[in-house]
């Protein structure tokens, strides 16, 4: 018997979200209101196949969980753990040797790279 209010309903639904571009705040805010259906996401990186000849090729598409795409509000640091303390730290380190690294002038870095 079909009962239309099942409460096992998420063993029936199923949602696949495609997306190829857009701004991680639109981004964001759809996967947060399809967090309840635990979606599969469709990324299309490649796009030149289907706008020069009209086809999607199974290259173009990676298929991702939703364990592997979920992605939460960003938290202040101090409400993290150790390990992701040390990481920033350490970022915030690289990018301050980074920043002085190209305020000395001429380097390969600016002259190559940027």
């Amino acid at each position: 018997e079909r009962n239309e209010y099942n409460p096992d309903w998420r063993k029936f639904v199923s949602v696949t979200y495609s997306f190829a571009d857009g701004s991680s705040a639109r981004t964001h805010a759809i996967q947060a209101a399809l967090r309840p259906y635990r979606p599969t996401y469709f990324h299309f990186w490649q796009l030149k196949t289907f706008w020069h000849e009209s086809k999607i090729t199974d290259e173009d598409i990676e298929v991702h969980s939703f364990e592997e795409m979920e992605t939460v509000p960003a938290i202040a640091v101090d409400q993290t753990s150790d390990h992701v303390l040390m990481v920033v730290n350490e970022m915030k380190a690289f990018r301050k040797d980074f920043i002085s690294t190209l305020e000395k002038g001429r380097s390969d870095l600016k002259s190559f790279w940027l």
